[in-house]
């Protein structure tokens, strides 16, 4: 019987979704014979770990809350708590859902080391949920950094911000289309500092592009990092949450959508 021997575009896909999960990875290993996929393997490692440079906190939340590769662990807080769901690929425990009343994720850590707005940064997640009115917030780090789904009565919008102590607002929104409730949108913020420009993608559409006040750079530290909740506003909305990622620099979101 002939060895399989998968295509190499369905090698880079498993790839890429090994950077999203890690059984995939491992099945990918386990799909490489031995000869020429040792090159195979080192193009896919090489991708992994481009993807990896500045990434300073992962959460896949693939059953658990816990920074893959920094230290802000994450404790579930609220009268039921975050539940385990299935998350954008459709495989089960792999999210955490919140019920937008008192379910909610926390680093417990203040101080937070990494975005000081020195540098540029990125934050990305898969999200899912109802939008309303604000106030109502997704995920953030007090009112410095954070997603939202907003209900603006014409039309529903997808929104990231960062603030330094109220000033410094980086506020991008998406323009009125068609997006949904209960359907999965992978979210990213970026933020260049050399040119003062924050970019709001939507899966790989740049749907918001912004340049602001050089003297004012976003982001505050010193709050906890919270998943299904967010202080700005004071408000907190249904939401399915997914593979959230923080860089110390600016990274398109090319490899995000897998």
């Amino acid at each position: 019987m002939p060895n399989f021997r998968p295509h190499p575009l369905i090698l880079l896909l498993f790839v890429m979704l090994g950077f999203q999960n890690c059984g995939t990875y491992l099945l990918t290993n386990a799909l490489l014979p031995s000869d020429e996929d040792d090159r195979l393997d080192s193009i896919a490692k090489s991708i992994v770990g481009t993807m990896n440079v500045g990434l300073i906190h992962y959460w896949p939340l693939d059953g658990d809350a816990n920074d893959k590769v920094g230290i802000l662990h994450l404790t579930a807080f609220g009268t039921v708590g975050p539940v385990l769901t299935f998350d954008h690929n459709n495989l089960p425990n792999g999210a955490y859902s919140y019920d937008g009343i008192d379910s909610w994720h926390d680093s417990g850590q203040g101080g937070e080391p990494i975005l000081s707005g020195s540098s540029s940064f990125t934050l990305s997640a898969w999200v899912k949920g109802k939008f309303k009115p604000s106030p109502g917030v997704i995920m953030g780090a007090g009112d410095g950094l954070g997603f939202q789904l907003a209900d603006n009565s014409s039309c529903l919008q997808i929104r990231a911000y960062s603030t330094n102590g109220g000033t410094g607002v980086v506020s991008n929104i998406s323009p009125c289309k068609d997006y949904q409730e209960d359907v999965w949108y992978n979210v990213t913020l970026t933020w260049d500092l050399p040119n003062n420009r924050a970019d709001l993608y939507i899966g790989n559409d740049l749907v918001d592009s912004k340049v602001y006040n050089p003297s004012m750079v976003p982001w505050t530290s010193g709050f906890p990092i919270t998943l299904g909740y967010g202080t700005l506003g004071g408000g907190s909305q249904v939401v399915t949450i997914d593979e959230v990622r923080v860089y110390d620099r600016v990274v398109p979101p090319i490899l995000f959508g897998f």
